[in-house]
């Protein structure tokens, strides 16, 4: 596809798309996103990790369980890519449990973050063209390990 050179030039070589490519990626790497990088709210030693629409859900799913008497945190990423590991183990630090909540069939975060975090954990990937419902997520959880 056409690029543009470092001077602004439009170009259509591969060399200039590459370093363009490059000059990205470097940009996302480096910048400090500070808190930003996503929501995390509660305590507890289970967090619900989501991202996008599955969060409100999972924030609603927590408030219930808090109060049934099970406190859980909630981790809402903002940015998967590039990860934000530093963030995110800081903010899962002390969890026993970990639940990825997402709405798709493939379970394609729970898959991510198995491949990049160190730490246990399950899958509640609910797939379907309804939104996520918070009382479902809240029951499962609470009632007994997900996968």
């Amino acid at each position: 596809g056409l690029e543009h050179n470092e001077r602004g030039t439009p170009s259509a070589r591969a060399s200039d798309h590459h370093e363009q490519l490059d000059k990205r990626r470097r940009k996302l790497e480096t910048f400090d996103f500070g808190a930003d990088w996503g929501r995390c709210d509660g305590t507890g030693d289970t967090a619900l990790v989501s991202f996008g629409s599955a969060s409100a859900a999972a924030d609603e799913a927590a408030a219930r369980l808090a109060e049934r008497g099970t406190s859980v945190r909630t981790v809402a990423l903002r940015l998967l890519a590039p990860l934000p590991l530093a963030g995110l183990e800081r903010a899962l630090a002390g969890c026993s449990r970990v639940v990825v909540v997402e709405q798709n069939h493939g379970a394609q975060l729970y898959h991510y973050l198995k491949g990049r975090l160190n730490l246990p954990l399950e899958s509640l990937a609910i797939p379907g063209p309804v939104p996520l419902n918070p009382e479902t997520i809240a029951e499962v959880v609470g009632a007994r390990q997900v996968t």
